[in-house]
């Protein structure tokens, strides 16, 4: 079994107070990255933290696909009844054709928000896979200048 990281940005989250409801952890690249090579199984721990640092949830690979895709919207199929399927936003500016894995979440739930490792504005889908990135991505962090209105937004995202 192996930890992963997701990262998403505010407006792609999905859910309520209660728990997150994203239903899938997406990657999607040009060429073949660490998360299409590496895989993700049955009961890998996913990780879901904001752009910008902020670990707020955790969840399970319930089952995964990795493969080859020609078109952009074999993807977005794989993705049914979540509310990154039809948002524009979370699509815009992916490759139109590459490699991707789509893993189907299950027990989702909120963690108490913290800042850990890198700021992870140039990642989506981070692998867990030696001892020094889990030093890294899971050594707790000061908020970054402005984190305190990330932290904020997400509460208020939640209670909305």
């Amino acid at each position: 079994m192996s930890d992963h990281v997701l990262i998403r940005k505010l407006e792609h989250l999905a859910g309520n107070e209660r728990a997150p409801a994203l239903r899938y952890a997406v990657e999607t690249r040009a060429s073949a990255g660490p998360a299409y090579k590496t895989g993700a199984f049955p009961g890998d721990i996913v990780w879901l933290k904001l752009h910008g640092g902020l670990v707020v949830g955790k969840a399970q690979i319930k089952i995964a696909w990795v493969g080859e895709y020609s078109a952009l919207r074999e993807i977005q199929a794989r993705t049914p009844g979540s509310g990154i399927q039809n948002n524009p936003s979370f699509w815009a500016g992916r490759p139109k054709f590459g490699y991707a894995v789509v893993g189907e979440l299950q027990n989702e739930r909120w963690l108490e928000p913290v800042w850990q490792g890198p700021r992870t504005y140039g990642y989506e889908w981070v692998v867990i896979d030696s001892e020094k990135k889990q030093a890294s991505w899971f050594e707790e962090k000061p908020p970054p200048r402005g984190g305190a209105d990330l932290l904020q937004s997400f509460l208020d995202w939640k209670k909305s």
